[in-house]
C-alpha cells in the first residue's frame, strides 16, 4: 500500500509541476502584463488574473505534495540523505523556510502615479 501511495504522490507532483510550468509560461508569454499588450486577452475565457489564480492553486497542491513526500520519506532523509548528521537535514529545511519568510516579508512599495495614469482611472483627455 505504501508503494502505491508513493507512486500516486510522485504522479501528482509530476503533473502539478508540469501544470505550474505551463501556467507560468502561459502568463509570461501568452498573456503578458498590460504594458506589453496583454490587456483584454483571454484563453479559455480566463484572463491573466484568473490564470494567476489557477497557477496559485496548483502551487498549493505542489506545496502539500512536497510536504507529504518529505513526511513519507523522513526515515530516508534522516539516515541516508543526512548521513546521520542532522545539521544537514535541518540546515536544508531551515534554508528553504528562510527563503519563503524573506520573500513574504519584503516591503511593498507604493508609488504615486501621475493623475490619470493608474489602472481603472479615466485619463484627463477622456474626462472632457
Amino acid at each position: 500500500m505504501k508503494i502505491l501511495i508513493r507512486r500516486l504522490l510522485n504522479f501528482v507532483l509530476y503533473v502539478a509541476f508540469c501544470a505550474m510550468i505551463g501556467t507560468g509560461l502561459l502568463l509570461a508569454y501568452r498573456l503578458p502584463p498590460g504594458n506589453r499588450g496583454g490587456r483584454g486577452l483571454t484563453i479559455l475565457d480566463m484572463d491573466r488574473h484568473e490564470w494567476g489564480n489557477v497557477h496559485l492553486w496548483i502551487a498549493y497542491v505542489v506545496v502539500a505534495a512536497v510536504i507529504a513526500h518529505l513526511v513519507m520519506n523522513w526515515t530516508w532523509l534522516t539516515k541516508i540523505a543526512a548521513s546521520m548528521k542532522p545539521w544537514r537535514l535541518w540546515g536544508g529545511l531551515l534554508l528553504g523556510i528562510g527563503i519563503i519568510v524573506v520573500l513574504l516579508l519584503l516591503p511593498v512599495n507604493t508609488e504615486r502615479l501621475p493623475k490619470g495614469k493608474g489602472y481603472g482611472r479615466i485619463h484627463e483627455s477622456q474626462e472632457n
